[in-house]
């Protein structure tokens, strides 16, 4: 693991409470010059920290490239630039005001596009709609009055090419969409359907999206996060509605910025059922610590030309890739991917050490360095950014920042690590003390504390180091291998 993930960013924290934990500034230096200036003008417009502005601007370039750009992360296989993205703010913080900021150009363009649907495609759908509807009618009648079998079959033929064209029509009777809010799990997937099977599910106060995943709507009383497993992934999804047709899709894409109070994180990560079926692993968590802060008189604005970057970048991803009928390819340089690689394989040392306890979580780190660095190429380049190769500063910068997410993920799950491993240390404890000669990690192993003798190992090994327990080699007579044997320290 790089070393990035603890190092402080260059940021400032304005809206942090003065002796609170300090929190690790977002590093806005990674990422593109036009998405880090929004983000710097944000910030010091609103006063919020800089990881709130920096997630809210992250999100909505990742919102804005859809399913249309994407990676050769490995010989058999792409990667989106896809996030789900959630940090968290407490209400009257800025956060509703650092999230309009950063999405402004993309609700502006979505806007637009519904209001040129409406005064130019709606129109003529209709009108196609009505003229079929009436040649339907019309054949209908004239089956009522056909005398032989090969008429009512010519009839029928018309009647089916004709339903099928009124159901092709009647398809197109929806306004185009970017995004979603709070939405069921069965409207989500027909959203989706209906918009090329891209989406972004954005909210500043998600509130009710978490809801949604802790199984709200569900009758079976169970997290309901299927959908939004699949369209992280782009996997195969079938969604089953009562009364009508499946929904089937093939390669769903959603990205996803949702700003939520800081308790709804703790309910997330309170359902092990979303841990263990991967939703919370893929989310992109951070506490942001921002508080309500005072007005100022003569506080500056976001200068114009700030704007006018920001929109034109989101505005050209959005008509470059995000209606793009075909996605395109990004090739990493030989150096990005040796980095990339380098990512992957110290990450899964540390799988098999100090991140045991979170492997889940670990597991996703450099999949989402990849997602990462999608977007960050994409901010880069606007709407060339799928004939450029990715280089190894852009795949430094992406890992910089999962880095950063992972720090503040472990941060967050610190907490029940700990009462983890301490529980983990009262089982030793227990099974000492019904055995006060003493204990050997191969005990641990078979007592079921732990999974392997590696850890078994590992945590006595730690308990030793910490004064809980003394360790004792001895080696058989007979020789053979050295068995260290634990016993109770003398306080």
């Amino acid at each position: 693991m790089s070393k990035n993930i603890y190092k402080p960013g260059s940021g400032k924290n304005p809206g942090v409470a003065e002796g609170e934990e300090k929190i690790l500034p977002f590093p806005l230096e990674h990422l593109p010059p036009t998405a880090r200036a929004m983000a710097e003008a944000i910030s010091r417009t609103e006063r919020t920290p800089d990881n709130l502005a920096g997630c809210c601007v992250l999100g909505i370039v990742s919102a804005s490239i859809g399913a249309g750009l994407q990676i050769k992360s490995g010989p058999n296989r792409l990667t989106r630039g896809n996030l789900y993205i959630m940090p968290s703010a407490e209400s009257g913080s800025g956060k509703s005001e650092t999230f309009r900021h950063a999405a402004s150009p993309l609700f502006s363009h979505e806007r637009d596009a519904v209001e040129h649907w409406q005064a130019n495609t709606l129109p003529n759908l209709q009108a196609e709609a009505d003229l079929l509807e009436s040649e339907i009618g019309r054949l209908k009648k004239e089956a009522g009055k056909v005398k032989t079998v090969m008429e009512r079959e010519e009839i029928r033929a018309e009647l089916q090419t004709k339903k099928k064209a009124l159901a092709e029509v009647e398809d197109g009777l929806h306004p185009p969409r970017l995004c979603g809010e709070d939405v069921t799990s069965e409207k989500l997937a027909v959203m989706l359907e209906q918009n090329q099977e891209q989406l972004a599910s954005l909210s500043p106060d998600a509130g009710s999206i978490v809801n949604n995943l802790l199984g709200r709507y569900s009758k079976l009383d169970r997290t309901d996060e299927g959908i939004y497993l699949k369209a992280f992934s782009g996997d195969n999804c079938r969604v089953d509605r009562q009364g009508r047709s499946p929904v089937l899709l093939q390669r769903p894409c959603l990205s996803a910025l949702w700003l939520v109070q800081p308790d709804k994180i703790e309910t997330l990560l309170g359902k092990s059922e979303l841990t263990d079926g991967g939703m919370i692993p893929r989310l992109l968590v951070c506490h942001t610590r921002a508080m309500p802060v005072p007005i100022v008189d003569g506080a500056e604005g976001i200068p114009t030309d700030t704007v006018i970057a920001w929109a034109a970048l989101v505005g050209s991803l959005l008509k470059t890739f995000r209606n793009a009928v075909e996605p395109f390819t990004i090739e990493p340089t030989p150096e990005a991917r040796r980095m990339m690689h380098e990512h992957h394989n110290q990450i899964v040392a540390r799988r098999l050490a100090d991140l045991r306890d979170v492997t889940t979580y670990a597991a996703r780190w450099n999949e989402q360095a990849w997602r990462i660095a999608v977007c960050l190429h994409a901010g880069l380049h606007g709407e060339h950014a799928g004939e450029r190769t990715l280089t190894a500063d852009t795949a430094a910068s992406a890992i910089a920042l999962a880095d950063w997410f992972a720090g503040e993920q472990l941060r967050i799950l610190e907490g029940g690590r700990h009462a983890a491993r301490r529980a983990k240390r009262d089982e030793v404890l227990a099974l000492l003390a019904d055995n006060p000669k003493g204990i050997t990690a191969r005990d641990v192993h078979r007592a079921r504390i732990v999974g392997s003798a590696d850890e078994a190992r590992a945590l006595l090994a730690s308990m030793e180091a910490d004064g809980e327990l003394t360790g004792k080699d001895s080696k058989p007579e007979t020789g053979g291998h050295i068995t260290r044997t634990f016993t109770k320290a003398r306080k």
